[in-house]
């Protein structure tokens, strides 16, 4: 375990007395109760990173398992996983940056920006695809690409052009259906209207503005030594940048519903910058953190984030995975702590894991 040098007490600890000033349930709190889960989760082949933090820094943090398989280097929370559909908010967040730039509106038909589009595809605001609810199909597969669909090297205009083949499930703003197809088409969208791509873009615009270095899948140029090798089952998957690609980045299956990559530590930094609103300017910052639509399970979805209420209150945070590597982050508004989970063995999904390692932290 490594805690953080400003707190005197296991850092642990330090966080169950942050909950229990803010009168969070807790029973007995145990500053152990994390470290003996993990180490239950690590004895049975769990790999991954587990972060709790507060606006000063990092209260706890933890890396399990190794590198790779074929060596014995173990996980550290600087070393690198895919965030997933934790790529959602940045996509989000671009587009409102686009607005805040006056380059688009978000009630802005898609057509408006994004060429090779007809109707009714073309006539789809840009609210709907941020919020799930244009009625683009979750995914769209193709039957004669041999390997795994989501790493299909599709380039822009094929990616665009798939789409005429394919009727909305529903009108704009009359259903909800989360779709990676919606996000890489804004993604799409953010490269015609700038003329970039679009991870050098949120490089320029957002991420190095903000200090935030470590974050992306090409620009940082990460090492084979940085990236944690995905497992299938205790076997070596490889990592993203071993699957098929297009030259300047993933095929848009991926870009920019859940490409980017980033360490445990630039996650907390992104997440200090956005509640701080160093990020985006407040106005946008408080469009982009407001729920806007309910979801199928009791939840709500707002422009690239999840709304959720738990038993320690209200949580805005975003899951993601591809069944080798998954994510978990979750922001507890009250206390302000950011709790991330990174894992990266099919058999340990983050987002299945979050509720327990949350009541080993915040109590039951």
């Amino acid at each position: 375990m490594w805690t953080s040098a400003r707190c005197s007490l296991p850092g642990l600890l330090c966080l169950l007395a942050l909950a229990a000033c803010a009168g969070l349930p807790s029973s007995d709190p145990d500053p152990d109760a994390l470290d003996r889960e993990l180490d239950r989760l690590e004895t049975r082949g769990m790999v991954g990173q587990v972060v709790v933090a507060d606006r000063e820094g990092i209260l706890y943090q933890r890396g399990l398992g190794k590198v790779r398989t074929d060596n014995d280097e173990p996980v550290t929370p600087d070393h690198v996983f895919p965030l997933a559909s934790l790529t959602k908010p940045f996509t989000a967040a671009a587009i409102l940056a686009l607005a805040a730039d006056g380059r688009l509106a978000l009630d802005d038909r898609l057509g408006e920006h994004l060429s090779g589009l007809e109707s009714p595809w073309a006539d789809i605001p840009l609210e709907s695809l941020l919020t799930h609810t244009s009625g683009f199909p979750a995914e769209i597969v193709n039957r004669a690409w041999d390997g795994d669909p989501q790493f299909e090297p599709v380039d822009r205009e094929e990616f665009v052009g798939r789409i005429r083949h394919f009727p909305p499930d529903h009108p704009p703003g009359e259903g909800y259906n989360y779709s990676n197809v919606g996000y890489g088409l804004l993604g799409a969208l953010i490269e015609e209207v700038t003329g970039s791509d679009w991870e050098a873009w949120l490089r320029e615009r957002l991420l190095e503005p903000a200090g935030l270095e470590a974050i992306g899948l090409m620009h940082p140029q990460w090492t084979e030594k940085q990236i944690v090798e995905g497992r299938q089952r205790g076997q070596g998957w490889g990592t993203y940048l071993d699957q098929p690609r297009l030259e300047d980045g993933l095929g848009f299956h991926l870009r920019a519903s859940g490409d980017l990559h980033a360490p445990a530590t630039a996650v907390v930094d992104w997440w200090k910058a956005v509640a701080s609103e160093d990020f985006l300017d407040p106005e946008w910052t408080g469009r982009w953190l407001t729920p806007r639509v309910d979801e199928q399970d009791g939840t709500r979805y707002g422009y690239g984030w999840h709304f959720r209420d738990s038993r320690h209150g209200p949580v805005i945070g975003h899951t993601g995975g591809n069944r080798i590597y998954a994510v978990d982050f979750s922001w507890f508004r009250d206390p302000d702590i950011l709790v991330y989970i990174a894992t990266a063995e099919s058999r340990f999904e983050a987002d299945l894991l979050a509720d327990r390692i949350h009541r080993s932290l915040l109590g039951r």
